[in-house]
């Protein structure tokens, strides 16, 4: 026990103000600003610039944060984007003169009509070189997935029955989709490299389907986890990882970066099905976040889906009002901004009166022997 006479010793006070200093978790600061697209917009895709592309008033168009650019179309009065590359490319689809509809290939003067091989066909994906991925659709109405390269358009394959679908594509061509497994028995995720195509299997449901690959060879998906219950996935090395959802039975991811970020919609525990709407997220670091609670947002907007995400971490996403005002939005990353730690400018107060009285007692010692 300690005695009323002995005091503390030096060490034990600094000890304790040290602790004292210990950083002290910061109030969550919101990560993302919300940049305004075009009204009644539809995102699709992001660059690496920052521009998005999508679809506003029946055409397809890109946005650079200021201006918007109407891509045109192939002779008809329509058009979406879908895939915009890194270097800007863009493809989608456009209505032609005679009616039917075909993918195009966007390179900055107007849309050059890539073909189809069947009665229609659409663009999802589009790389630096200008390789397309997408779907054609056949007589009867059965998709199909197709690479474009060269100059030319070439069905890809199946997983065992004739349906596939591409989604996306990256820097070696590399493609990615879903298809129906053999006798129609379900659909799975597939990745289509050099002339063969791989079916990458769920996370233990039924189903699965790949969004997007990176030129790291990471793949976004979703994938049901049981009969009921669909997660995001990020696949790498071989591996299909389980990235979790918001909370609810409905998660899908859209897009993925160089880093692995993945973005997508996802609804969260409380939700009504059929009554309350998805929230898009971001998932980094190993955790997912729900983009309505670390973006600032004016106002009654609340971010629906996210749908690509760019190497600087920009996002495009849709946002919607509760009247049912919605746009195309960039969310764009607000750097970090320290916060001060009380504990540490309380410790920095008492070492200068400690050195102030310090050099008081100093004073007083040197007048006594003078």
């Amino acid at each position: 026990m300690w005695s009323r006479n002995r005091s503390t010793p030096a060490w034990r006070w600094l000890l304790l103000l040290l602790l004292f200093c210990l950083p002290i978790p910061a109030l969550a600061q919101p990560s993302y600003a919300l940049v305004f697209g075009p009204e009644n917009s539809t995102p699709a895709a992001i660059d690496n610039s920052g521009r998005i592309a999508g679809q506003l008033a029946g055409r397809a168009f890109v946005w650079d944060g200021n201006t918007v650019l109407d891509i045109g179309t192939l002779g008809g009065p329509g058009s979406a984007a879908f895939g915009l590359s890194s270097n800007g490319l863009i493809t989608g689809s456009a209505d032609r003169a005679d009616g039917s509809s075909a993918a195009f290939l966007y390179r900055g003067a107007s849309p050059l009509d890539i073909g189809q091989l069947g009665v229609s066909s659409s663009g999802a994906g589009v790389n630096a070189k200008g390789q397309v991925a997408g779907t054609w659709v056949d007589a009867e109405g059965e998709n199909h997935a197709f690479l474009y390269s060269g100059g030319v358009a070439r069905d890809i394959g199946n997983l065992g029955a004739n349906s596939a679908r591409a989604t996306g594509i990256n820097a070696a061509g590399d493609v990615v989709g879903s298809s129906f497994i053999a006798d129609f028995a379900a659909v799975h995720a597939f990745l289509y490299r050099d002339g063969v195509m791989r079916d990458l299997g769920t996370l233990g449901g039924p189903a699965s389907a790949a969004a997007a690959i990176n030129d790291a060879g990471q793949i976004a998906g979703s994938s049901f986890i049981d009969d009921d219950i669909q997660h995001a996935f990020l696949y790498s090395d071989g591996l299909m990882q389980d990235i979790g959802s918001l909370g609810g039975a409905f998660t899908e991811a859209r897009g993925l970066n160089a880093a692995g970020q993945v973005v997508g919609l996802s609804t969260t525990a409380e939700d009504v099905p059929g009554v309350d709407f998805s929230s898009g997220f971001v998932y980094r670091d190993g955790l997912m976040f729900d983009l309505n609670l670390i973006t600032e947002r004016p106002g009654l907007w609340t971010v629906l889906d996210a749908v690509g995400i760019n190497d600087a971490g920009q996002i495009a996403a849709l946002a919607c009002t509760e009247f049912g005002d919605c746009r195309a939005v960039r969310l764009d990353p607000i750097p970090p901004v320290p916060t001060p730690q009380p504990a540490a400018l309380w410790l920095a107060g008492l070492a200068g009166l400690g050195l102030a009285g310090s050099l008081r007692r100093r004073e007083r010692r040197r007048r006594r022997t003078a």
